[in-house]
């Protein structure tokens, strides 16, 4: 019974199959058969290609076609149908577009579409294509050759690229050319303008851009591609070993004669620009480079200067002017001359403003113009000479990599001489003039620095309550303690200043320590006789006491004794007997000499005190020789430079020797000056304003420095305490006071009110210029300048802190210092704001009595 059950099941299956396919036919033979047009002629897996179906009635466009329809079977993959109607001989008809791509190279199969109409449906025959692969074409190489194969990082490295052919140019299209380092976030790649005559040129696609090459034809086949050449540059910004991988050039090739390769006199109309879509039958071939390996050694940062060029040898600079005269403060074109093998694009000059030779001469604009040369690459700057003492334009330093000796080295352009004139009668230029805003802003990022409490503070708060509390009492207790230490003051004072007054005085002390009649007191008594007439120790002798003790006024019978006790001493030292010599009593003239000595004033060693120390000419006289050699060099020159400031160094030694002080410290400024050294200048000039407060001529250079400086911070213009000079308040005390005492004793001589009002006035002057000494004194050392070409403030006394400005603080910048923290300063500007800076990189202007 099962047996009959599956015997009639199988059977069943079977007459339906056949059902349906007799169906499925007779679909096929209703359907009217349609020719499907191929667009192109060449099929390749990686273009797309287009079919096109005509059909004589209007159809309908598929809403949705079978999913093994639309993947076209397994050697197509359809990517659209599109039925559009259109009008033929006054009828409506339909055209349907197909696009494709093959799926794989050889012979496939384009599969049958069925279209319907309103009554009619269509049928598309199945149509057999040969779908080709890019080939290796043995007529055709193509390299890329790197200059060398080590380099440093943002070291432009050439690297020839040869494209040789010999098919012809008529029928090559569609080149296809990417480098993978067109890509690379680490690489930078330039392809530099072509120097080739204009007949030589040709344009073509490569890695993305249009690049216009050189192409030389063969001579005898001048219809040959021949050989095509460009070069292009490349920029690691990392170090490390880079493989490039291989390069495939790739074009299309077209079957039969081809066509004109250049039908129009542009570069970039070529053949080789013609998409391949636009093509019908050709060919695809290519060529492919050899893989490169690189090795990228990093820059050392041994000898590199924060202004590096980024330029690298050889490179060559010239400096030209388009004008040799021109008033102060007047703008003028600088051109720059860049000769390097590196392309235009990778040539960069670093700001010319922080060029130390030109600080304090010329103000120069931070924009750059470029320009294009064929060896190199052009720049333009704008610049104002500020003073006429301005000569030349001077020699610029540059900072380069040379890369044969893996070192830095610094290139220097010449001077370009230059008059300057005055201008409206002034010969130097404000550059405050020209920047109405201040140049430093707030940074309101970051935090500022602690602010921590101190035992100063709560001592000075607890000494204040005191003495508010306790006036009167402490009024009085001043001239009583005054009265009662009066004495020891003036002794420790004398035994402090004057090593003879100290030295006798230990003997004193040490002749009383011992007992009397013995002859240890006997030896003291004659080391403080040698000690009282600053005789060496061990040389006193009996002649030498008869001497000295006679000069004294000492009684002639002490003086006796005394040779008495020394004819004894002198037996006991050389007889055989040693009898104990007789030691009279040596206190109380021990007593009257040192007394005497007391009360004699000490009258050379107050002259020599008094009196200037020889003058150590040296220093001036080598500092006078540098500067007049330095003046007669030219302008700019980093010699001359050198030279003033060695002058400067000189000129300061001088200045702390004591040897004229106040013109020391003025020549050093203007040295300075002369040398570019403007924080520098104005913080010497400032220093001999303490020794010559009242010099114009010093005032009138100060001035005309600080119009040199970069940064315009605003000023109260109201008298510093710290800026007073302590030296010539201390004269002016001293003069003011002998005035009142020589007064005083005129009043007491004639006792009138004139005399009173007199001597009082030179004593209330007197208290007030203690008060300002006193004050003056605190402040002083309060004061600074900004010593080099620019650093940045910050909120904290360490460089992890945030900066306080967006822009830095250059040089010549004055402030006032608030705190001094181990190497850093908190500094207060001339506007109130505040920054640490580091104390190494600033000058203090030093302002006491001496």
């Amino acid at each position: 019974m099962r047996l009959c059950l599956y015997t009639a099941l199988m059977l069943a299956v079977v007459f339906t199959g056949h059902a349906c396919a007799n169906e499925i036919e007779a679909a096929a033979v209703d359907a009217a058969p349609i020719e499907l047009e191929m667009k192109e002629q060449s099929w390749f897996t990686d273009v797309v290609a287009t079919a096109i179906a005509r059909f004589p009635t209007v159809v309908q466009q598929p809403d949705e076609l079978p999913n093994d329809r639309m993947s076209g079977g397994e050697d197509i993959s359809l990517l659209s149908v599109d039925v559009t109607t259109v009008k033929q001989d006054g009828a409506d008809v339909s055209v349907a577009v197909i696009r494709f791509v093959p799926r794989h190279s050889g012979l496939a199969v384009f599969p049958s579409l069925t279209f319907s109409s309103e009554s009619t449906s269509f049928q598309t025959q199945a149509t057999q294509i040969m779908v080709s692969q890019p080939q290796r074409s043995s007529e055709m190489s193509f390299e890329l050759r790197p200059e060398k194969r080590v380099v440093y990082v943002g070291q432009p490295l050439r690297v020839e690229v040869t494209w040789k052919s010999q098919l012809s140019t008529n029928r090559i299209r569609s080149l296809r050319c990417f480098p993978d380092f067109f890509n690379t976030a680490s690489i930078e790649t330039v392809v530099p303008r072509t120097t080739a005559p204009e007949t030589e040129q040709m344009g073509m696609p490569f890695g993305g851009r249009r690049i216009i090459a050189r192409r030389v034809a063969p001579q005898d086949s001048p219809l040959q591609l021949g050989v095509v050449t460009c070069s292009l540059f490349l920029r690691f910004s990392e170090p490390g070993t880079v493989s490039l991988p291989a390069t495939r050039l790739e074009c299309a090739y077209l079957k039969g004669d081809g066509s004109h390769f250049s039908p129009y006199a542009a570069y970039f109309n070529n053949g080789l620009f013609e998409p391949m879509s636009s093509l019908n039958a050709f060919d695809r071939i290519y060529a492919e480079s050899q893989p490169i390996t690189l090795e990228v050694l990093p820059l050392p940062t041994e000898g590199r200067s924060e202004s590096f060029s980024g330029l690298f040898a050889p490179c060559e600079v010239e400096v030209t002017l388009r004008t040799d005269n021109i008033e102060v403060g007047q703008v003028m074109e600088v051109d720059l001359r860049v000769r390097s093998d590196s392309p235009h694009g990778m040539l960069e000059l670093p700001p010319l403003d922080r060029q130390r030779s030109l600080r304090g001469r010329f103000s120069v604009a931070s924009e750059l113009g470029r320009k294009w040369y064929p060896d190199g690459t052009g720049f333009r700057a704008r610049a104002r000479p500020l003073t006429t003492k301005v000569t030349a334009f001077p020699s610029l330093q540059i900072q380069l990599f040379d890369p044969d000796s893996g070192s830095y080295r610094f290139l220097q352009t010449s001077a370009v001489p230059l008059h300057v004139r005055a201008r409206d009668g002034r010969d130097y230029f404000d550059i405050r003039t020209l920047q109405a805003d201040a140049t430093l802003t707030d940074q309101p990022a970051g935090i500022w620095h602690n602010r921590e409490p101190t035992r100063m503070n709560d001592t000075l708060n607890m000494i204040v309550g005191l003495l508010a509390e306790n006036v009167w009492m402490l009024l009085l207790a001043g001239p009583i303690l005054f009265a009662l230490l009066l004495p020891w003051v003036r002794e420790r004072r004398r035994r402090a200043v004057d090593d003879a007054y100290r030295d006798c005085a230990n003997a004193y002390r040490e002749l009383r320590k011992r007992p009397d009649g013995t002859v240890e007191k006997w030896n003291a008594f004659q080391h403080f006789l040698a000690t009282r007439f600053s005789v060496p120790a061990g040389a006193w002798t009996s002649g030498d006491a008869e001497k000295y003790l006679h000069s004294v006024g000492v009684p002639e019978q002490e003086i006796r004794q005394i040779l008495d006790a020394h004819a004894a001493s002198d037996a006991a030292d050389f007889s055989a007997e040693k009898p104990l010599p007789k030691v009279p009593n040596l206190d109380s003239l021990s007593r009257r000499l040192y007394d005497r000595l007391r009360r004699t004033v000490p009258l050379l060693a107050a002259v020599i005190a008094l009196t200037p120390g020889a003058l150590q000419a040296s220093d001036w006289s080598e500092a006078q020789s540098l500067f007049d050699t330095a003046v007669e060099l030219p302008t700019g020159m980093p010699e001359t430079e050198s030279l003033f400031c060695q002058a400067a160094l000189k000129y300061e030694a001088s200045a702390r020797q004591r040897v004229r002080i106040g013109e020391s410290w003025f020549n050093a400024g203007n040295a300075w000056f002369q040398a570019g050294e403007l924080g520098r200048a104005i913080g010497c000039y400032r220093q001999a304003e303490i020794y010559r407060p009242f010099d114009e001529v010093i005032e009138e250079n100060l001035k005309a420095a600080r119009a040199l400086t970069l940064d315009v911070v605003e000023q109260d213009g109201s008298l510093k305490i710290s800026s007073i000079p302590v030296r010539w308040v201390c004269a002016a005390s001293v003069v003011v006071s002998m005035l009142f005492w020589g007064l005083l004793l005129v009043h007491v001589r004639y006792r009138t009110r004139a005399s009173l009002v007199a001597s009082l006035l030179p004593l209330i002057v007197t208290i007030a210029l203690f008060g300002i000494w006193f004050v003056t004194t605190r402040h002083a050392g309060k004061e600074g300048v900004v010593v080099v070409s620019e650093i940045y403030g910050r909120k904290g006394p360490a460089y992890s802190y945030s900066t306080a400005f967006h822009e830095p603080l250059h040089d010549g910048l004055e402030f006032e210092i608030v705190e001094q923290r181990s190497d850093w300063l908190l500094v207060e500007l001339a506007d109130g704001r505040e920054c640490w800076i580091p104390s190494s990189e600033t000058q203090v202007i030093e302002n006491s009595r001496l």
